[in-house]
Order: structure tokens, then C-alpha cells, then sequence
């Protein structure tokens, strides 16, 4: 039962930190302006388009269907 636990509070407490990066351009003010969802068989990848002013960041978040986030990344193009 403490290994069922521990796996789950893994999986949650995890999550937060791939998208920890996309957070901080959030506090920054950036605003979301365009989402794309791509799917494949196992995962999927979550686009996101931040904007603040002229400043523009993409982030990417995939997203596996058993274990939720696997990683982000965020680009200024």
C-alpha cells in the first residue's frame, strides 16, 4: 500500500515540475494566444504559443497516456 502511495504522489508531484518553465513565463505575464494538441499511439504533444508584448515563447508538452507529463520545453523562437 506505501508503494502505491509513493508511486502516485511521484506521478503528481512530478508533473508540475516539466511545466515548471511554461509556469514562470505565466507569472511573467506572457498570455497563452494558441494551443495545438498532436496525438501519436503511446503520447501526445500539448503546443502552446505564449505571447507578452512582442515577445513570443513556444512550449511543447508531452504527454504520455499511462504516466501524464514526460517533459517540456520552452523556445523563443
Amino acid at each position: 500500500m506505501k508503494k502505491i502511495i509513493l508511486i502516485i504522489f511521484i506521478i503528481f508531484g512530478s508533473s508540475s515540475l516539466y511545466a515548471s518553465e511554461m509556469n514562470k513565463l505565466l507569472e511573467q505575464n506572457y498570455k497563452i494566444i494558441k494551443t495545438e494538441l498532436i496525438k501519436f499511439n503511446q503520447d501526445a504533444q500539448k503546443i502552446f504559443t505564449l505571447k507578452n508584448g512582442k515577445n513570443i515563447f513556444i512550449c511543447s508538452v508531452q504527454i504520455e497516456d499511462i504516466g501524464g507529463l514526460i517533459r517540456s520545453e520552452c523556445i523563443k523562437p
